[in-house]
């Protein structure tokens, strides 16, 4: 059953398209929304946002009017739901911040970082958002003034984690290149990650 714009799709979901056709640029550099119009039901709910090369998807509950929302790693067995922990308001925003650190004109990427995280001296927060399971179980998004940052676990979970900072200017970052015991790959401009290259975090 194809919902297209009818009195079923959630009010936010709306807003949030009508938002996103207004914003001058690439809002959602990695992962996306599916359009209105392609929206359908699947095992009893609705994929509205799904990871670019679609090995995750995630999905709201049309019959709650909270719309939770789920998520599953598409296969070709019986995959069940999973609840986020998200309200759809909620995942549209917590998305949204995630897009903008995946898409941000200049990064620093490190892996296996064992350093203690936050770090106090550029006040960083953690951000109200529940972790994520991707692009890892237990994503997290953490803010500072000027930046902003992904962390989660590194695929060898001893290791460490892994850590995209981002910000809108280069020198926004500075902060982070004398950090004892990390060595970050810098990144300019917006980058364009082809879906066969492998992606830096």
């Amino acid at each position: 059953m194809r919902l297209e714009e009818s009195p079923e799709t959630p009010r936010e979901l709306v807003a949030w398209h009508e938002i996103s056709a207004q914003w001058g640029g690439v809002i959602t550099p990695q992962n996306y929304a599916i359009p209105l119009s392609e929206l359908t039901v699947e095992d009893g709910k609705i994929p509205f946002w799904v990871e670019n090369q679609g090995t995750w998807v995630w999905a709201f509950d049309s019959n709650n009017e909270d719309h939770p929302v789920y998520e599953r790693e598409p296969s070709g067995e019986p995959n069940p739901w999973e609840l986020t922990g998200e309200r759809l308001s909620e995942f549209l925003i917590h998305s949204t911040v995630l897009e903008a650190v995946l898409g941000a004109p200049a990064t620093k990427v490190a892996q296996g970082v064992k350093s203690d995280w936050p770090w106090p001296q550029e006040k960083s927060r953690e951000s109200p958002f529940p972790a994520w399971n991707w692009p890892a179980r237990d994503s997290r998004i953490l803010f500072g003034e000027s930046w902003l940052a992904l962390v989660h676990p590194s695929d060898d979970p001893e290791a460490g984690r892994d850590i995209t900072l981002a910000a809108i200017r280069s020198g926004d970052l500075a902060w982070a290149e004398n950090t004892p015991g990390i060595k970050w790959r810098s990144y300019s401009g917006a980058q364009d990650h082809a879906t066969d290259e492998p992606l830096p975090w």
